[in-house]
């Protein structure tokens, strides 16, 4: 288990709290609204396949469940998306059920899927990013990520979500550090053909990215973000963004932390999402 701070009982996307920065938890503060500014936003990397993006109500979960439970849950519950976890140093569940074939299987079943990749963390995390290297780590990592969206059948066009855990905002080495390392985690994946997206806490991640395109020039901001607010809200717009920002269907909010959901009589272990973004598109 990668990391500590990381129930067994919790699902994918956990936010690990204690080991990250000093740590923070899950949207535990509202982002000041007043920073919602008009600001130029990049859309879109050129030069890549038009992306697929869907509204839909959405769930992750860190292992992928078996072929049978996602079409019983796929007939049952209100989810048409779900979050796989395709690589990363900090990916806290082996592969499981996942696999090319599991990716074609679910998919034609109807799923959407939200590729996730669990990389070096925050500095002070179990893989933790270098201060000295997080330019090579986002580009090495946006790399294999690639490789693996490819292994598993996913297309290039599709995006692949950075899994970036909750870290201490306001310590602004550790905010340089995430910053390097995501700028060249974007550059790289669109390199390779796919879009890049980042998962954050509401409190940490989104402001830092939403920091970085405001005052930073230099800086590639990720095709799509992943909100991470446990409010129950099934919603995109956030306080942590400028509503300016990410604003032509480039968002999920993960709205409701680990918990238990049974549908069909299948019991699964999930973070709840609603979707207006991009998702992945298929070989």
């Amino acid at each position: 288990m990668p990391r500590l701070a990381r129930p067994t009982s919790v699902s994918g996307l956990v936010l690990a709290a204690a080991l990250l920065c000093a740590g923070v938890t899950a949207g535990s503060a509202e982002a000041d609204s007043s920073q919602a500014a008009l600001v130029p936003q990049a859309r879109w990397a050129p030069g890549l396949p038009a992306p697929h993006t869907v509204t839909a109500s959405g769930f992750d979960t860190c292992a992928a469940p078996s072929v049978a439970a996602m079409q019983t849950w796929y007939r049952t519950s209100p989810y048409r998306a779900v979050g796989i976890y395709i690589g990363g140093r900090d990916r806290a569940c082996g592969a499981g059920n996942l696999s090319s074939s599991w990716v074609s299987a679910v998919a034609g079943q109807g799923w959407t899927l939200i590729p996730i990749y669990d990389g070096s963390q925050a500095p002070k995390g179990m893989a933790r990013m270098q201060a000295s290297s997080a330019g090579p780590e986002g580009t090495a990592e946006a790399d294999d990520a690639a490789n693996q969206a490819a292994a598993y059948g996913l297309a290039k066009g599709s995006p692949v979500y950075f899994d970036l855990e909750a870290f201490k905002q306001t310590n602004q080495g550790c905010v340089n550090t995430v910053v390097t390392y995501l700028n060249a985690w974007t550059r790289e994946l669109h390199a390779r053909g796919y879009y890049a997206g980042v998962y954050g806490s509401a409190a940490s991640g989104m402001t830092t990215l939403a920091g970085a395109v405001e005052t930073r020039g230099s800086f590639t901001p990720p095709d799509a973000i992943w909100i991470a607010r446990w409010d129950k809200q099934a919603r995109t717009a956030d306080g942590s963004v400028p509503p300016s920002m990410w604003d032509d269907r480039q968002r999920i909010k993960q709205y409701q932390g680990g918990h238990v959901e049974k549908h069909g009589g299948v019991a699964i272990n999930i973070d709840s999402d609603y979707l207006d973004g991009p998702v992945a598109r298929l070989r």
